[in-house]
């Protein structure tokens, strides 16, 4: 069922917007049916309504961290692997998106860029047991390592965007 707190609460999140911003991003539903409060994955869409536009929702001590993203240039064109969750995708699945930094600097352009899953999915990524011709994972590692370094790769990114 539906809260209507948690929509806000993500609008609340979203650390690199303006509250103009966040009240004009699009929620997909299986969002609004989270429990904030036991989400430990970081979670990914792209707007449906503007698909140049992303969140990424991280894990944090005090709640989820939102991060407004931005496409930037092409999709990479050869095999690539996902910054954040180091999955490796069949070309043009890996994308560059840019986090403009919140306040003065942001207003100023200063952005900060990294290569996710153009999907931005990575939390199911990291889930495959089995590796295809599209999505491999990382050799040697379970699901929960996999968890655990996406995890903390976006925890490093959301710094790198609120420093």
């Amino acid at each position: 069922m539906s809260d209507p707190t948690t929509d806000s609460r993500i609008r609340r999140a979203m650390a690199n917007s303006t509250k103009g911003e966040a009240s004009r991003m699009t929620l997909p539903a299986w969002v609004r049916d989270l429990d904030l409060d036991t989400v430990d994955d970081v979670l990914g869409w792209r707007d449906p309504k503007a698909p140049d536009r992303g969140v990424l929702l991280v894990p944090g001590p005090d709640g989820p961290v939102g991060i407004a993203l931005r496409a930037g240039e092409r999709a990479a064109r050869a095999t690539a692997m996902c910054a954040l969750c180091r999955t490796t995708h069949a070309p043009g699945r890996v994308e560059l998106l840019v986090a403009r930094r919140p306040g003065a600097a942001g207003r100023n352009g200063d952005t900060v860029g990294t290569y996710p899953c153009g999907d931005l999915r990575c939390a199911e990524h990291v889930r495959v047991e089995k590796t295809t011709a599209a999505l491999r994972s990382t050799p040697g590692t379970d699901v929960a390592e996999r968890r655990a370094g996406l995890r903390e790769r976006a925890r490093q990114f959301v710094e790198a965007v609120l420093d």
